[in-house]
């Protein structure tokens, strides 16, 4: 039996996070995770950490507020029962900044994205660079945690969010080519210094982990969560593994769930929700143990349909490409199976993977379209491919093209009548820059992955330059939302609202504070994070 003060399951930024809490509170954590791979999800995200009216943004002379943030959050989330209460909405506004500066203090080297808006532009409370990331980091500094951390397939860069948007224009804006020859330039002067650079979502999770070494917590890998040990109804340990490797962790101070969600559990989705999980982005360990070993104990499970969709393309070799810059530049439109329209393109990912499930009610929408033309080819980058390299696409049938659109239609089963009218239509109304169907390009988030030098409108323009392309869309997700129910102090909840004492959550195993909507980028690991620290240091009062 091993003894601790506080067990941690789940190695994703909240895991680290909650576990650095509690060290710094006075407790001595283990932290358990049942890959061999530590970072989650969280390694594989864009690491953004949307944390309102934060000390960064003080500096800066930005204006911002707690008031602000409460109202925004008010306005977009709705009404979605207790995950997203006022006291929970007061905790994560609370808590966020202060947490902020703490992480900085134990050596996390955070930046603003200062140009990244809200989602929801038109809400009150709304605000441009609320969101935080962490700067580039030499993985090297890891040692050997570098070797077990998860990695992505996409190369490894010195970036910031705000250089993103600079890619996919580089070809088309002096400014955009300049910043990405900084960007390559930075990297590559990085390599040459033989050192290892990690950005986005890695950077986030291998500055977290260096502050866990620090700090001196254990980390056990292969250590998989089979069940919470009760004593008077009071959760004080864990079980992990099984037969000859059968541990008990002790933990009078409580446990705190981070394991993710059920992204890749096909029983979970299956029951919950709308898809299967195959479209999924999401960490192979995202399989919901928590939410099931919760539920086990008593737990409530609450908004297991929300996730956070994310429309997908496949690419030649079979690796998904979330779409954000390809929807969202002008002379592209997604459609059904009609050929119509039915949502701003240019929206959050999370609601554009909405709409899309939503239209598949009624019109087929799954998969959906998107319809560019040759002018939209050769000045934009799709994913990570330079306009006019079409070769693989094409010859794999990521790509379908045609001479017209209605051969295009015909190719990709869509109604030719319907896609031509569509068109027609947005041509017209590209000629004033103005969607007024779906308001596209009417605010700055719209714009911020458009095209500057396309006017009038940076988010929308025709298609009318043969030949004519379309690739399919998908409902992908980052992983999905709903979970444990817990109060703002992470305290997780039975279904007549009681506390099970010493059982904590946080992240996409826990009920979100957001509901089914994203106010903005890093309203995932924002709450995951908060919500962590919230309960380690809870945790340090709290011993049965």
């Amino acid at each position: 039996m091993v003894k601790a003060d506080f067990i941690v399951v789940g190695t994703g930024a909240g895991g680290l996070v909650g576990a650095i809490s509690a060290k710094l509170n006075g407790l001595n954590p283990v932290i358990i995770e049942k890959t061999a791979s530590w970072g989650g999800t969280s390694a594989l995200s864009g690491g953004g950490v949307w944390i309102p009216n934060n000390h960064l943004m003080q500096r800066d002379g930005v204006e911002d507020s707690y008031e602000a943030a409460f109202a925004y959050m008010e306005a977009t989330i709705g009404d979605v029962g207790p995950s997203s209460s006022s006291e929970r909405k007061a905790a994560y506004l609370n808590v966020g900044p202060e947490m902020v500066q703490a992480l900085e203090a134990q050596g996390l080297c955070w930046r603003r994205a200062p140009r990244y808006p809200d989602y929801h532009q038109d809400q009150p409370g709304a605000r441009v660079g609320r969101t935080l990331e962490g700067v580039s980091f030499d993985g090297k500094k890891l040692g050997g945690w570098l070797e077990t951390m998860r990695k992505s397939d996409l190369p490894s860069m010195v970036m910031s969010t705000d250089d993103a948007p600079k890619i996919p224009t580089m070809f088309r804006s002096f400014k955009s080519l300049s910043a990405a020859i900084r960007m390559m330039g930075r990297t590559l002067a990085w390599y040459m210094c033989g050192r290892k650079p990690l950005s986005m979502g890695a950077t986030l999770v291998a500055q977290l982990m260096a502050i866990v070494q620090r700090l001196e917590i254990p980390v056990l890998l292969d250590t998989p969560l089979k069940s919470l040990i009760q004593e008077g109804g009071r959760i004080v340990g864990v079980v992990t593994g099984e037969g000859e490797t059968e541990q008990r962790f002790m933990a009078p101070h409580g446990v705190l769930l981070t394991t993710g969600g059920f992204a890749k559990n096909s029983s979970y989705r299956k029951q919950f929700q709308e898809v299967s999980g195959e479209w999924s982005s999401a960490s192979p360990g995202d399989t919901g143990d928590g939410h099931q070993i919760g539920a086990s104990v008593g737990a409530e499970l609450a908004l297991m349909d929300a996730a956070t969709w994310y429309p997908i393309s496949i690419l030649p070799d079979g690796t998904f490409n979330v779409g954000i810059w390809e929807r969202t530049l002008p002379g592209s439109i997604i459609v059904d199976a009609s050929g119509q329209r039915y949502t701003n393109e240019a929206a959050s990912y999370v609601n554009a993977g909405r709409a899309m499930l939503d239209r598949d009610k009624s019109v087929g929408a799954v998969p959906s379209w998107l319809i560019f033309d040759n002018r939209y080819r050769s000045r934009y980058f799709f994913g990570s491919t330079p306009p006019g390299m079409n070769g693989e696409f094409l010859k794999s049938g990521a790509f379908t093209r045609a001479s017209t659109l209605g051969e295009l239609a015909d190719a990709c089963g869509i109604d030719a009548d319907g896609l031509k009218r569509t068109v027609e239509r947005v041509n017209a109304m590209a000629e004033k820059g103005v969607d007024e169907d779906f308001g596209r390009g009417d605010n700055v988030y719209d714009q911020y992955y458009g095209d500057p030098g396309n006017r009038p409108n940076p988010s929308f323009g025709p298609i009318d330059q043969a030949p004519f392309y379309a690739t399919r869309f998908y409902p992908g997700d980052l992983s999905t939302k709903g979970g444990l129910m817990a109060d703002e102090h992470a305290r997780v909840l039975r279904q007549d609202g009681s506390v099970i004492e010493g059982l904590y959550a946080a992240g996409n195993c826990a009920a979100p504070v957001m509901g089914r909507t994203y106010p903005g980028a890093g309203a995932t690991l924002g709450p995951a994070m908060v919500f962590a620290w919230i309960a380690g240091r809870h945790g340090a009062s709290n011993a049965g």
